[in-house]
């Protein structure tokens, strides 16, 4: 694997950090401010940097080579990070942020060293629906069935929207953002 595809592998693996924002509390005593202001300031901060980044015509290790004129998938999973943490309960956001944290640089490497149609799609459904699954498990309040339909729908979203690649748009929101509102959905009515 080369060295900077290896990089944003790691990189997009630490994306699984992100529901340490539930562990803050909602009103932050040193910063004055309640918790949603970081993911403002956070998804505001990315944003601009991104777009100074384009202005400036910066490219940087790791930045792919379509990125180099549009908004770059860092921008995509920030907004989608900060969707996920704001608007989704919390047993649903971090099971879609570990989901999308693992399976998304899963799902590319077998993409680059496999042609097999069935192993491209059964093994992230899989990876997916049992990171889901014991995430929802753990830190959700659904019957165990109602936790593996859940997981089983995110996995049947998540993974076609890793695999469908839309010119100015990222997999890394997309993969973050409809299984996570599918999941909410389901786990409404189950």
């Amino acid at each position: 694997m080369e060295r900077e595809v290896l990089v944003r592998r790691c990189v997009h693996c630490l994306i699984a950090l992100a529901p340490i924002y539930f562990l803050l509390p909602d009103d932050l005593p040193v910063l004055g401010v309640r918790r949603w202001v970081l993911l403002i300031a956070f998804l505001g901060s990315i944003s601009v940097f991104d777009a100074w980044r384009r202005w400036k015509r910066i490219t940087f290790f790791g930045l792919r080579p379509h990125e180099k004129e549009n908004i770059a998938s860092f921008a995509w999973a920030a907004a989608g990070i900060t969707f996920v943490l704001w608007l989704i309960p919390k047993d649903l956001a971090t099971a879609a942020l570990i989901g999308m944290a693992f399976v998304d640089p899963l799902a590319g490497e077998l993409r680059q060293k496999y042609d097999q149609k069935p192993l491209l799609v059964s093994v992230p459904i899989i990876a997916y629906f049992s990171i889901v699954f014991s995430t929802v498990v753990l830190w959700g309040d659904h019957a165990i069935l109602g936790s593996a339909l859940i997981a089983f729908v995110g996995a049947c979203v998540a993974i076609p929207s890793e695999a469908i690649k839309i010119k100015y748009f990222d997999d890394d929101f997309s993969m973050l953002v409809f299984p996570a509102i599918i999941m909410s959905w389901v786990a409404e009515v189950v």
